[in-house]
């Protein structure tokens, strides 16, 4: 029987719904997607809730119409500047006359969760990032292995529980429910990135509209997550502001016409462009666009150099930088990159999932994919607490479905 397996991407900018399933024979069939103008968010969080609630009606109906389904649950993409992050160590006594198994993993991973956090604020995910057996650091794989004394360093993300009942009340108010929130830059990760970038070191930045999501990846695992306030809708508002034209004529001549290397447009081209008021159209010089274009690229790079620098592991990140989401389609921003920051640097697109046609495959669609693949695939040492009323043989079973892959 196949199982059906849904992801919202809520977005600044857009919200897209996919819907697919799991064949009896393991494989991925997508199903329906759809996307709808996101209203009622800013930088990725709820401001209104009607309007929020209307844009996911719209791209969850218009999914389900094309999938011929009506879902009851989904997995959600959650970002936002209420993110915040810090590491957590869990210590627990290993079997003596048995090799460690599952039960051991999730008593580490709940010892590790088990630190102070403000009332106001909810766990999203645990995150084991590496294993530590009888003084043995660096373990990976635990699972098999003897020991008496198990540690895991672990990664844990919380978020504002206002800002999470609201994300959920908005999705729930459309008969839908959240079956787990997932932080969107390890969404993008996951569709992004290859196994050998993650384990060589690599930094990812997800450049959505109004927010870009940074996730720093080191032996396998992430390590470091950020949430910058600046997305493409800053690059628009440039344009909107310096050429004297309507937000959506904006984005259009950014789509268009929008490079971020100036010297790389010939002098004579020009682009028209309609201002306010009913005028007649403006005609500017291509290069102009580039060159406002430019100044705010420079500035997002460095904000993410910035991060990287303060993360502490800059110097490790031998794959360079990976850029997906919708802003990283600026032509030359890749070659920019490389420019400033001196290390590697790609445009992210997400790999091949299933069926899904590759004209889907695009870095705007990257956390939606991700989704996806984290609720096709399995990573035993990242998990998604249940509510904080619950035992801990129900957070134990909720982890167990809701594995998150690192």
């Amino acid at each position: 029987m196949s199982e059906l397996i849904t992801a919202i991407d809520v977005g600044t900018t857009k919200i897209c719904t996919f819907i697919g399933e799991m064949t009896p024979e393991n494989t991925f069939h997508l199903l329906g997607a759809a996307c709808a103008r996101s209203r009622g968010l800013r930088r990725g969080v709820v401001v209104n809730i009607a309007a929020a609630t209307e844009a996911i009606a719209e791209s969850v109906e218009k999914a389900e119409a094309k999938a011929g389904v009506t879902i009851e649950e989904a997995h959600v993409g959650i970002v936002g500047g209420h993110i915040s992050f810090e590491s957590s160590t869990g210590v627990i006594a290993a079997p003596r006359n048995r090799a460690i198994d599952w039960p051991e993993i999730n008593r580490v991973l709940a010892e590790a969760q088990a630190i102070p956090i403000p009332s106001d604020r909810d766990v999203i995910h645990v995150i084991a990032r590496t294993f530590t057996i009888d003084g043995q650091e660096g373990v990976q794989e635990p699972i098999g292995m003897m020991g008496r004394r198990l540690e895991v360093d672990a990664y844990i993300v919380t978020g504002a529980r206002t800002a999470i009942n609201n994300l959920k009340k908005c999705i729930e108010n459309n008969g839908v429910m959240v079956k787990s929130l997932v932080l969107e830059p390890l969404a993008s990760g996951e569709a992004v990135l290859t196994a050998e970038e993650r384990e060589s070191g690599v930094a990812i930045a997800d450049i959505g509209g109004g927010t870009t999501d940074i996730a720093i990846y080191l032996n396998g695992s992430v390590w470091h997550t950020t949430i910058l306030q600046i997305g493409g809708n800053h690059f628009t508002s440039d344009l909107a502001t310096l050429l004297h034209t309507p937000q959506p004529i904006a984005e259009k001549v950014k789509a268009r016409y929008g490079h971020v290397l100036p010297e790389l447009i010939p002098e004579h081209e020009t682009v028209n462009a309609p201002s306010f008021g009913g005028k007649p159209n403006q005609t500017f010089s291509r290069q102009f666009i580039a060159e406002i274009l430019s100044a705010r690229a420079e500035e997002l790079l460095l904000f993410i150099q910035r991060e990287i620098n303060r993360s502490g592991y800059g110097d490790l990140l031998s794959a360079g930088l990976v850029l997906t989401g919708g802003g990283s389609r600026l032509p030359g921003l890749d070659v920019l990159g490389r420019e400033m920051l001196g290390i590697p640097v790609r445009i992210g697109a997400p790999s091949v999932l299933g069926d899904i046609p590759r004209e889907m495959l695009t870095p705007e669609n990257a956390c939606g994919v991700g989704l996806l693949l984290q609720a096709v695939r399995e990573n035993p040492y990242s998990a998604q607490p249940a509510s904080s009323h619950a035992s801990l043989m129900q957070k134990i079973s909720q982890w167990m479905r809701n594995l998150l892959p690192g």
